[in-house]
């Protein structure tokens, strides 16, 4: 890198993580193309205002007299789709997103965040923490925007490349995940929980995906790791070799969080062999995000990242789209819209809104991810909305990689009316409208409504904020 005058072809260019890509490939002086479905993404904005074009739709005419010196594919699409059989019958020269990851990272020191949870709100913060300290870091992160950053990506002069690191799978046809395409000199590892059903038969296979990730840090290199999860603690001590940061709530971690407050702010202290760092104080809510902050923290002090910058950034940092990301207000009701899908995010994330809002109506909307994550985690679903008041569920999200499947959100009502008082609280409804009109009927402020999940849910989200603006009290 730099590689000017190359030319790429994105299959998937709208998802968060191509979208990044293509704009950092274009700020690197690349020709940059690809194409997408018809549907309105996040990114749809974001690539035009690069001036990055794309085909709506695949087809595998659109590859024709393409002259690119590299096929990307998203991880999403295989041989079904036209355009990735195409690009492989014309032996075009193809990679995988994750694949091309670690291509232009190869020859800078990499900084990868991997975890069940938190991925990209760490990646920016930590993101964030380079800028600040005029590092000039290069970054990949996979949301559509970043309050504190000039967007999610940027082609940087500096030593340091700051990568969102995702276990799923590389594609439809591989049985690895993407991070073991990446070589980091420091990785960071969040959370290790069970999730991705449909890739991961067992908890104990995610923890092999980890484990795995883990060992690609050489010996001079560190890990950065939550002692909070079990399986964490497990790399820990498989790991004799390598250099551990461990951190969390645990009384074990070296970096022990310590004097957390939840009120108007999150403020929180770190303490490290007796000695105390902070306070530091939070926009971002919830102890999920305190423990997002802990590994920006960590890795600042590793590289010497002066104290005033580390508490400025932790203080001013915004968080990312849609990670509760507040919408807009009316009449006393505030709507945020998260991207929590999982059940721990989903009980993190409501937990805060109810410290963060204690007077309030919590109203939960959620759109569930995939048949198989739905299915496989039932009954962990079922005990994630126990900080809400109110809890609507809607239909299924199925995503690209799976369509249908043997489970219906009827399921997951009966699942969470086991664990809500009173069990009436909890409904489904088909339509976004149903929904609208029922909010606008029952809830008064003060009330929170939380738009959630990974799906196209965030979009209900600006059209409850102008129906509640013209409620008629």
């Amino acid at each position: 890198m730099p590689e000017n005058n190359k030319t790429a072809y994105l299959i998937g260019i709208k998802g968060v993580g191509m979208a990044a890509l293509a704009i950092f490939l274009k700020q690197d002086g690349w020709q940059v193309s690809g194409s997408d479905n018809a549907n309105t993404y996040l990114t749809d904005e974001t690539l035009r205002q690069v001036g990055i074009q794309y085909h709506e739709g695949f087809d595998k005419e659109n590859l024709n007299d393409l002259k690119a010196d590299y096929i990307i594919i998203s991880a999403a699409y295989g041989k079904d789709n036209p355009e990735v059989k195409e690009a492989y019958r014309l032996k075009l020269n193809t990679l995988y997103y994750s694949e091309m990851l670690g291509k232009i990272s190869a020859d800078k020191r990499l900084i990868a965040i991997a975890g069940v949870h938190g991925k990209t709100t760490t990646t920016a913060l930590v993101s964030a923490m380079l800028e600040s300290a005029k590092l000039d870091p290069s970054f990949i992160i996979g949301a559509a925007g970043i309050k504190n950053l000039r967007g999610a990506a940027q082609r940087g002069r500096g030593e340091y490349f700051v990568l969102e690191a995702d276990e799923y799978r590389q594609s439809p046809a591989s049985n690895n995940s993407k991070f073991l395409d990446l070589n980091p000199e420091i990785a960071v590892i969040t959370s290790i929980e069970f999730d991705h059903p449909d890739f991961f038969p067992t908890i104990d296979d995610v923890y092999q995906a980890f484990y795995r990730f883990a060992c690609r840090v050489p010996r001079n290199g560190s890990i950065v790791l939550c002692l909070d999860y079990p399986k964490c603690q497990k790399i820990k001590n498989s790991l004799v070799d390598r250099n551990f940061e461990t951190y969390g709530f645990h009384p074990d971690a070296k970096w022990k969080i310590i004097d957390v407050k939840e009120e108007n702010q999150t403020v929180f202290s770190i303490e490290c062999q007796n000695q105390i760092y902070g306070p530091f104080a939070l926009k971002i809510p919830g102890q999920h995000n305190i423990l997002n902050a802990t590994v920006a923290f960590i890795i600042a002090k590793k590289l010497g990242i002066d104290d005033k910058i580390i508490e400025k950034v932790l203080a001013d940092f915004s968080g990312v789209d849609r990670r509760f990301d507040e919408v807009g207000s009316a009449q006393g009701v505030q709507v945020i819209d998260d991207y929590a899908h999982h059940p721990t995010a989903i009980a993190k994330t409501l937990e805060a809104a109810r410290a963060k809002f204690p007077d309030a109506k919590i109203w939960c909307i959620f759109q569930p991810h995939t048949y198989s994550r739905t299915k496989s985690l039932l009954k962990d679903f079922g005990k994630a909305f126990q900080a809400a008041d109110n809890v609507i569920i809607t239909d299924i999200y199925a995503s690209e990689r799976e369509k249908n499947g043997n489970v219906g959100p009827q399921e997951l009502v009966k699942e969470i009316e086991k664990n809500q008082k009173p069990p009436q609280l909890v409904r489904y409804f088909e339509n976004p409208e149903a929904i609208k009109k029922y909010l606008l009927d029952f809830t008064k402020g003060p009330a929170v409504i939380l738009t959630m999940g990974a799906g196209d849910i965030y979009k209900l989200g600006p059209e409850l904020v102008r129906a509640l603006e013209g409620r008629h009290e």
